[in-house]
């Protein structure tokens, strides 16, 4: 198997003992459909989502940590309302230069930071962490409910470069997305492409959703990249109004493929992942379907 796709998969179980260990905490929160047991984007309890990301090192988290703390919201098919940091830092000079950058991502995204936390503990590094709430716009999308026939889509352009352009780029991406739910296109199943990059956040909606696809369009050479564009599954009917509604907000959209009831991943004619690599995955993936 080619070592970026191991990689992919290796990366999407790694974490199912500390999912495992809290298991049984979401019967205690009441209204919560999002939680553990689904391990999607982020968690919702009644109309409202709320994801928590870091701690990211300093230098990342000043550039970009809110962008992808709200990120993880919207593709749940949230608003993002307000947010809290905590961060880490050697001193207060540092904190003031790093609460410059994230008031450029906070009134960027028109998500204020009201609250938090500042800290400076001897031997630690220096790092911070995002809490986003939100607001369900119309109903949660999960990860999870692939559909055979769907087309698969890529939305939005890598965000990457400094924080002014991180930032133009995530709000286009977001403004477009909402503007989806808004007009009532129909999404089965959406995720964010960050840490396992775009093959393996795939991978994990197909073992959600237990399905395969036939990918006729790699969007992005190296499958494993933090790339923070949207993976979206939808009906055939709908990706024109994708498109169109993703032109009109200049927001880069790709066809990637489709949805099959095989469980397995096809690139042209190749085999990426196997019947029975996906059936083992599916059978040791800790994973409940969303409350309805």
């Amino acid at each position: 198997m080619d070592y970026e796709v191991l990689r992919a998969l290796e990366h999407m179980l790694e974490t199912n003992s500390v999912r495992k260990a809290f298991w049984h905490m979401d019967e205690k929160v009441p209204g919560l459909t999002y939680g553990i047991r689904q391990g999607d984007d982020a968690i919702v309890v009644g109309d409202m989502v709320f994801n928590m990301e870091g701690p990211y090192p300093l230098k990342i988290g000043r550039k970009t940590g809110l962008i992808h703390t709200c990120s993880d919201v919207v593709v749940m098919g949230g608003r993002p309302l307000f947010a809290l940091d905590s961060m880490q830092v050697d001193n207060i000079k540092e904190a003031e230069e790093v609460c410059e950058d994230i008031k450029k991502q906070s009134d960027g995204l028109g998500v204020p930071i009201v609250g938090g936390n500042t800290q400076m503990e001897d031997l630690l590094l220096p790092c911070v962490s995002f809490v986003v709430f939100g607001k369900i716009i119309k109903e949660p999308i999960p990860d999870s409910g692939m559909q055979s026939g769907d087309k698969v889509l890529m939305l939005g352009e890598v965000v990457e470069g400094e924080v002014g352009e991180r930032v133009q780029r995530a709000g286009t991406k977001f403004k477009t997305f909402m503007e989806l739910i808004e007009k009532g296109v129909v999404i089965n199943a959406s995720k964010d492409c960050s840490r396992g990059g775009w093959f393996g956040n795939m991978c994990e909606m197909l073992v959600k959703s237990r399905k395969g696809i036939s990918i006729t369009s790699v969007p992005y050479q190296k499958m494993t990249r933090y790339m923070g564009t949207y993976l979206v599954s939808v009906p055939r009917t709908e990706t024109k109004k994708i498109v169109e509604i993703a032109t009109k907000n200049k927001c880069p959209v790709v066809e990637m493929g489709e949805i099959v009831d095989e469980p397995e991943v096809l690139i042209g004619e190749e085999v990426y992942v196997s019947k029975e690599k996906m059936q083992e995955m599916i059978k040791d993936f800790p994973f409940k379907k969303p409350k309805k």
